[in-house]
C-alpha cells in the first residue's frame, strides 16, 4: 500500500472512532499550531545565533512574541518565555542598547527565579547566564552602579562553581567581567587578581603558550599602566608579545604591531628611548613582509618609529625614517595635509644641518601641497618660514661678499 493511501485510511479511521467521555479531545488544529510556531522560534534560534545588529533585535522581538503566545495562549513551557527574554536582552546588549536590555534581562530573571526546585536543573544553570549578562548591563550603566555589578557577578560565579567546579572554563569569562568592573572602580589589585584566576583557568586547559594567555597578559598590561606601574605593565605586554610571536601561524600578524607601538610609548615613559625605537625597528623587519597593511596601517606606525626616533637626539637617522613616511604617503592622495607637514619636518633637519638649498626645497613643496588643498594658515607659515631662511642667507651672503672685499683691500 501507498504511503499516502496508508495515511488516508488512518485518518479514516481517526474520523470513525467513538470519543470515549473521559478521553480528552485532541485539536488538530491547534496542535498544528503549536507546531508551526514552535518551528519558527526554532528557526529565529538558528538565524540569529553569534549574529549582532538591529536586525537581530528585530527577530528576537518576533521571537518574543511568539514565545508569549506558546505560553500564555498555548499553555506551553515557560522557558521558551524566559529564552526569548534572555535572547532579547542579549540582543539588545550587544548594540549597547543597556536600558532596554536590563529590562528584558531582568523579566527573564525573575520567570526563572519563581520555578520551584524540581524543575528542570537546566534552567538553574540557565540563570547563571542571565545574571552574567545583567552585570554587563550594570557595568556600562551611566548611572555608575558598579556595586550591583560586581554583587551579580560574584553570585554568578559562586553558582558556576557549585554546577561545575571550581576549575571549569566557564568560570573564565565571570573572572573576566569582575577585572572589568574591579578595572572601571579603580580597584587595581583585584582585577589583577581576577585576571590571574581567569590565566591559571586557560593555563591548564590550553597550555601557557595559547592566545587565550596572550589575551589576558595584555589585559594585565593594560591595567597596570592604568595603575600607573609601567615597569609592570611593560613586562605582560612583552609577555604577550612573545606568545604572539610563538602561536601566529594565520597571518595574523597585525597584534604584534599594535602591541609593539604600545611597547615603543611604554618604553618612552620610562626614558628607555633605545628599546622605544628598537622595538617597532624590531617588528617592521621581522614581520613587515609577512603582512599586507593598509596605506593607513603603515603610515600610522612610521610615525610611531619617528616619535621614538626623535627621543634619541638622532638627526641622522630621525632624517631616514621621516624620509621613508613621506614615501609611504606619497603612494595614494589622501593624507596630503600629513605629507606636507613631514616635508616641512624634513626640511627642518636639513637646514638645521645647514643644508638650506634642500631645507627650502622641501619647504617650497610642502607650500604647493598647503596651497593646492585651500590650508591657508599652514601655508602662509611655511611662507613665513621660508622668507625667515631666505633673508638670512641673503644676509650671510653680504655678510660673506664684504668679508671678502676687507680682504682684498
Amino acid at each position: 500500500m501507498e504511503p499516502q493511501e496508508q495515511k488516508y485510511e488512518e485518518n479514516q479511521e481517526i474520523r470513525q472512532a467513538p470519543i470515549q467521555d473521559n478521553e480528552p479531545q485532541i485539536d488538530f488544529l491547534e496542535v498544528s499550531v503549536i507546531s508551526e510556531i514552535i518551528q519558527i522560534v526554532e528557526q529565529i534560534d538558528s538565524k540569529c545565533k553569534g549574529q549582532i545588529g538591529e536586525d537581530i533585535v528585530n527577530e528576537r522581538i518576533k521571537q518574543l512574541a511568539y514565545s508569549k503566545i506558546l505560553c500564555n495562549v498555548y499553555g506551553k513551557d515557560i522557558t521558551y518565555l524566559i529564552k526569548a527574554y534572555t535572547n532579547l536582552g542579549i540582543a539588545y546588549l550587544d548594540i549597547e542598547y543597556y536600558e532596554q536590555a536590563q529590562e528584558h534581562l531582568l523579566n527573564a530573571f525573575k520567570l526563572n527565579e519563581n520555578l520551584s526546585s524540581d524543575d528542570n536543573m537546566s534552567m538553574k544553570e540557565y540563570q547563571i547566564k542571565i545574571l552574567i549578562n545583567l552585570s554587563k548591563c550594570y557595568l556600562e550603566d551611566s548611572k555608575g552602579r558598579l556595586d550591583i555589578a560586581q554583587q551579580i557577578s560574584e553570585k554568578s560565579l559562586s553558582m558556576n562553581k557549585k554546577f561545575f567546579g571550581e576549575d571549569h572554563v566557564s568560570n573564565a569569562d565571570i573572572y573576566y567581567i569582575l577585572s572589568k568592573i574591579n578595572t572601571k572602580a579603580k580597584n587595581f589589585d583585584e582585577a589583577l587578581k581576577n585576571l590571574q584566576s581567569m590565566f591559571k583557568i586557560y593555563e591548564k586547559i590550553y597550555g601557557y603558550d595559547s592566545e587565550k594567555s596572550a589575551k589576558i597578559s595584555m589585559e594585565m598590561g593594560q591595567i597596570y599602566e592604568l595603575a600607573g606601574e609601567i615597569k609592570d605593565a611593560i613586562e605582560f605586554y612583552e609577555n604577550s608579545y612573545n606568545i604572539w610571536k610563538k602561536i601566529i601561524d594565520d597571518g595574523n600578524y597585525d597584534v604584534l604591531f599594535h602591541i609593539s607601538m604600545k611597547l615603543s610609548e611604554l618604553y618612552a615613559q620610562i626614558k628607555d628611548f633605545k628599546n622605544s625605537y628598537e622595538k617597532l625597528k624590531y617588528t617592521e623587519k621581522e614581520f613587515g613582509d609577512k603582512i599586507k597593511r593598509s596605506l593607513k596601517d603603515r603610515a600610522i606606525y612610521q610615525k610611531c618609529v619617528i616619535k621614538a626616533c626623535s627621543y634619541n637626539n638622532d638627526i641622522d637617522l630621525l632624517l631616514e625614517e621621516n624620509l621613508k613616511l613621506v614615501e609611504i604617503l606619497k603612494e595614494s592622495d589622501e593624507n596630503k595635509k600629513t605629507l606636507a607637514k613631514t616635508l616641512v619636518q624634513i626640511g627642518s633637519i636639513y637646514l638645521e644641518n645647514n643644508e638650506k638649498e634642500k631645507g627650502l626645497d622641501y619647504l617650497y613643496q610642502a607650500k604647493r601641497i598647503f596651497n593646492e588643498n585651500g590650508d591657508k594658515k599652514c601655508e602662509n607659515e611655511v611662507n613665513t618660514r621660508i622668507e625667515n631662511e631666505e633673508n638670512k642667507m641673503n644676509q650671510e651672503q653680504e655678510e660673506s661678499m664684504e668679508l671678502k672685499e676687507k680682504k682684498n683691500e
